[in-house]
């Protein structure tokens, strides 16, 4: 979690609350709310629910099961004195019964343009990451309240204001399936039809605003915010196969001798994996080669779903390898980041757990296609890879190729060694045959400490 979002005085401590269900408990769970604030929440929430059960009487837990995280901003007036931010996603109790859950805090004082608050990102990025911890097979509510308890309130950031005059009412935005903000305004607090947006509204009225981007190469870096799942890719029409290439570089770094990454490139079958085991030690190489030696056992499919579920297979049953094996270690258990890359016609799928990382550079700009799965707390861990205790749950995303598309598949520090720009820059720059040679050049200059890796694949005709 960003450090900046983590609280700093104990004053600030109350006004990160939640309301709603969580798998550990029976009924409603509220903690570190005004009773006002708590009463509207359950009126509001109690009040949509009903709504969805009226409008989708068949399948209202499946849609409401599919809906994204949505942040939102509540002026202050329609719920009270204070201006409120908060994160609300789908969650359920004990016994299975739906029901969202929010995390709010207020923002006492504060009585501008809302619109500054969504500019607070490393507060919403870092709500979002707790609040979703509820859907962990082993979630726990002490950890939870730790967390919340951690975080501070959302601070408000510099924005021309709007002109002429502005009633009360509350924003809603996420990241839509290309990563682009999606939202909508409505007057007053909010009501029970807007929960009915959050399931079915996908176009937005005026986002709110993020803060201005350089005009660099990169597009925003991969563990700040997390994408919503785009849907499987299309079948396209048929078109000629894809010829891949690559070159790749894997090493130590400058503090190691022993390297705990291991890759997989097979352009034959159209995948390419990189893993990379967690810790220093004999342990983490050897969760790496149990990984990739799993993958290499793949087969090209039919189709790009067949293709999924048979990556997902291999890495299920390299999860519980890796789970036997951390039975006989007390100390240094084995566990493994992955990401697997697989190319099927026209489209890609990424399967991936951890923190290792996959890059699209397309037109001359490059954006990250995954997200860091971190814990959150100022340790850095992960939330999920091989060999974690409980079900291996990887995710996926899938996306459709062109002709000229470069990719990078790489381990985390790489990336703390280098910024972003950096690579973008190289990987824009470089013929294929020395991409990921300078990259790893790069790396060990700017004193890459730790293990790292890098497959730099191009996607071209086929000469057939």
């Amino acid at each position: 979690m960003n450090d900046r979002a983590l609280r700093q005085t104990s004053t600030e401590a109350d006004k990160v609350g939640f309301f709603g269900k969580v798998p550990s408990h029976g009924d409603f769970v509220s903690t570190w709310l005004a009773r006002g604030l708590q009463d509207a929440l359950q009126v509001w929430l109690q009040s949509g629910v009903q709504r969805l059960q009226q409008v989708f009487p068949d399948d209202w837990e499946a849609r409401f099961r599919r809906m994204p995280t949505w942040r939102f901003v509540v002026e202050r007036g329609p719920w009270g004195a204070a201006t409120l931010a908060g994160v609300i996603l789908p969650s359920l109790d004990r016994v299975g019964r739906r029901f969202p859950l929010v995390v709010v805090a207020s923002v006492p004082g504060f009585s501008g343009d809302p619109r500054r608050i969504c500019l607070d990102d490393s507060w919403f990025t870092a709500a979002e990451g707790i609040a979703e911890s509820s859907s962990r097979r082993d979630f726990d509510i002490k950890e939870f309240t730790a967390g919340l308890k951690r975080l501070r309130s959302p601070h408000p950031g510099d924005l021309e204001p709007e002109a002429g005059p502005r009633a009360s009412g509350t924003l809603w935005w996420r990241r839509g399936d290309d990563r682009r903000l999606v939202g909508f305004r409505t007057a007053g607090a909010p009501q029970p039809g807007d929960l009915l947006r959050l399931l079915v509204d996908e176009q937005p009225a005026t986002p709110p605003p993020v803060a201005p981007q350089p005009a660099v190469a990169v597009v925003q870096p991969a563990n700040t915010q997390k994408p919503a799942a785009p849907p499987p890719a299309p079948k396209p029409k048929p078109l000629p196969s894809l010829a891949l290439s690559h070159t790749e570089v894997s090493h130590p770094g400058t503090r190691l001798s022993l390297n705990a990454d291991a890759n997989l490139t097979a352009a034959e079958r159209g995948l390419f994996a990189l893993a990379d085991g967690i810790g220093d030690g004999n342990t983490a190489a050897e969760a790496a080669k149990i990984a990739i030696a799993a993958l290499d056992e793949f087969v090209p499919q039919e189709t790009m779903d067949e293709a999924v579920r048979a990556i997902k297979g291999k890495l299920g049953r390299a999860h519980g390898l890796i789970q036997a094996v951390k039975m006989s270690f007390e100390r240094d258990p084995p566990g493994s980041a992955i990401a697997a890359l697989v190319i099927h016609e026209q489209s890609i799928a990424l399967i991936w757990a951890g923190d290792v990382r996959c890059y699209l550079i397309r037109d001359g700009m490059m954006r990250c296609l995954t997200r860091d799965h971190l814990e959150v707390g100022l340790k850095r861990g992960l939330s999920r890879y091989l060999g974690r205790p409980g079900q291996f749950s990887p995710e996926v995303v899938s996306y459709i190729v062109h002709q000229g598309d470069r990719l990078l598949l790489c381990s985390n520090p790489l990336c703390r060694a280098l910024p972003e720009r950096s690579i973008a820059e190289i990987l824009i720059s470089t013929e294929l045959a020395a991409a990921a040679d300078v990259l790893g050049q790069e790396a060990l200059i700017a004193d890459c400490r730790d293990n790292f890796s890098a497959i730099v694949i191009d996607v071209g005709p086929s000469n057939g």
